[in-house]
């Protein structure tokens, strides 16, 4: 699957290579307080530990997930990475679905059996710091992560070390930041827009037109009337067929599927709350007027991510609002070797009128946190693993054919999910996206680094070659791919940040997730047909439920941080 992690622009990794592995390193179990500070400065980033350490830590999986055969989540490329030169033998302690692993991960908290590593989100990170129950890692970080590491957390004005720090002190490692990365587009079957004559979408109105004739043309040519426009799953924000590109369009902002609430700016500079503002209803009702007119599967109440994923993969539905990686989950060369004719192309998302539409970045920080259990002896065991995953996808001894993407028997697989700890440096996918144009061109690939190499490979196999189990790379890499619709974001400053991004308020960590789930049975009820007015009283009891204090709240915050 041709999914991607990141690839720094800056490849400084630490000044050792991954693949020192030598016992006399300096590693945490033979490093003393009393050190001199000569010892401290030669502290090896990726030491081995010698004798091997233990660490346990548990894991939030992706339903479909293909291994090579003989591994799995508890014995992988990464897994035995981490103990070959690291000296670090990892012990998952449970692992569970993506759609399970914060209620799991609640108990875990509640009941304080915790493994050494704990993967957590914000809020789950803010309980664990207000109870004591984990490690304060400022110290540890400054004298173990790498060059490249500390540089990451450093970006973006220190945003990704603010988001995890409380009263001054580091207290988890920032995880993969979404950021940019993460935005809607929309993603059409190309080959059935063509067929229909239908133009490309440039307009809210030409976007229905082809979600309709998708749904009432007959687009697979079987002379039956079994195909749907929109897909749509049940949680209606995730990454993929979910709903918030659609909103987008209509210039209203509401929460995403990481339960995080997107806070803009009103014409007096006060942060309001998106999903009640007045745009929001002009997009439910056109929800409504599809799902009456049969172009959304009914069935979406009841489907996850992989369920309604069957539908496109079956070739029953042509339009779906996802993120860049869909080119590699759900839709993967396998359904295009099923169908040499399918084709599927990335869209800017489009406007209701004529003012431009603007895509939501609901985290341009961190969503995911590494924490360490409070008395666990070797906190640094984090650090260096995160070191390591760095050198081994961005650094000077990158090795992405082997720790990002392998190739077996001519079946892709996505190795870096694998690993129990990962990161992404800022804005290296949209860079690698605008050398690998000019490389294309050229064919000259002397500006590449091993990463971006690889996917220059896998295009050319497919362009060229037409080797057809690498035409995600072409989807995402190549000139109509996935990142050409970030670039045309990003260069038009078509991107609105999300204005919160600090720990959840006190009300928020009380009422939050109650108000959201509110607001999912509102707009799902909506889409089914109950009167678009109920929208007026969601807002309403939104407001009287705990939103308003809310709302002073986050703009007590944000006078507070933007001085």
């Amino acid at each position: 699957m041709i999914l991607v992690s990141a690839c720094s622009s800056n490849n400084s990794g630490g000044a050792n290579t991954a693949g020192s592995n030598d016992a006399g390193s300096n590693s945490a179990g033979t490093n003393s307080a009393s050190s001199s500070n000569t010892a401290e400065e030669s502290i090896d980033p990726l030491g081995k530990y010698d004798p091997p350490i233990d660490l346990t830590t548990v894991r939030s999986t992706l339903d479909g997930t293909k291994f090579p055969k003989g591994d799995s989540w508890d014995n992988n490329t990464w897994s035995r990475a981490y103990e070959e030169f690291l000296g670090i033998k990892i012990k998952n302690n449970w692992n569970v679905s993506n759609a399970q692993f914060d209620q799991k991960m609640n108990v875990s908290i509640v009941s304080g059996d915790l493994p050494d590593l704990i993967p957590v989100n914000a809020k789950q990170l803010q309980t664990l710091v207000q109870g004591d129950m984990i490690e304060d890692m400022t110290e540890v970080f400054e004298k173990y992560a790498s060059p490249m590491l500390k540089e990451t957390m450093a970006a973006n004005n220190g945003l990704p070390k603010k988001s995890a720090s409380y009263d001054g002190k580091l207290m988890a490692i920032p995880g993969y930041v979404r950021g940019n990365d993460d935005v809607d587009m929309i993603w059409i079957r190309e080959d059935w827009r063509i067929k229909l004559g239908l133009p490309e979408p440039k307009t809210m109105d030409d976007l229905v037109k082809i979600i309709l004739a998708f749904a009432n043309d007959d687009p697979d040519g079987n002379g039956k009337k079994d195909t749907y426009g929109l897909n749509l799953n049940k949680t209606l924000w995730d990454g993929y067929s979910g709903l918030r590109g659609w909103f987008n369009g209509f210039h209203a902002y509401p929460y995403s599927n990481e339960s995080t609430s997107m806070w803009i700016k009103d014409k007096d500079g006060k942060l309001v709350y998106g999903s009640i503002q007045p745009e929001m209803k002009a997009a439910l009702a056109k929800l409504q007027e599809i799902y009456k007119a049969g172009a959304i599967d009914p069935q979406f109440v009841v489907y996850d991510g992989p369920k309604s994923a069957e539908n496109e993969k079956n070739e029953k539905t042509g339009v779906h609002f996802g993120h860049f990686w869909n080119i590699g989950w759900p839709i993967d060369p396998t359904d295009k070797q099923k169908n040499p004719n399918m084709e599927w192309k990335p869209y800017p998302i489009v406007s209701v009128d004529d003012k431009p539409a603007q895509v939501a970045v609901v985290q341009p920080q961190s969503t995911w946190f590494y924490a360490v259990k409070k008395g666990y002896k070797h906190p640094e065991a984090l650090v260096k693993m995160l070191n390591l995953y760095y050198e081994k996808l961005y650094g000077e001894t990158s090795e992405p054919s082997v720790y990002h993407t392998q190739i077996i028997d001519g079946e892709n697989y996505g190795i870096f999910p694998f690993s129990p700890v990962d990161g992404q440096v800022p804005q290296k996918n949209l860079n690698a996206w605008r050398l690998l144009q000019d490389a294309f061109k050229s064919e000259d690939t002397s500006n590449l680094n091993p990463e971006q190499k690889q996917y220059y490979d896998a295009y050319m196999k497919y362009v060229k070659d037409k080797d057809v189990t690498n035409w995600g790379a072409d989807r995402t890499w190549g000139p109509e791919g996935s990142y050409s619709v970030i670039a045309n974001y990003t260069d038009n400053k078509l991107m609105l940040t999300n204005e919160f991004i600090g720990a959840p308020t006190p009300t928020m960590a009380q009422k939050g997730s109650i108000l959201m789930d509110m607001e999912k049975q509102m707009i799902t009820k909506i889409i089914l047909g109950e009167s678009v007015d109920s929208f007026d009283t969601f807002v309403e009891n939104w407001k009287a439920s705990g939103g308003d204090q809310i709302t002073k709240e986050l703009n007590d915050w944000y006078a507070a941080n933007n001085q």
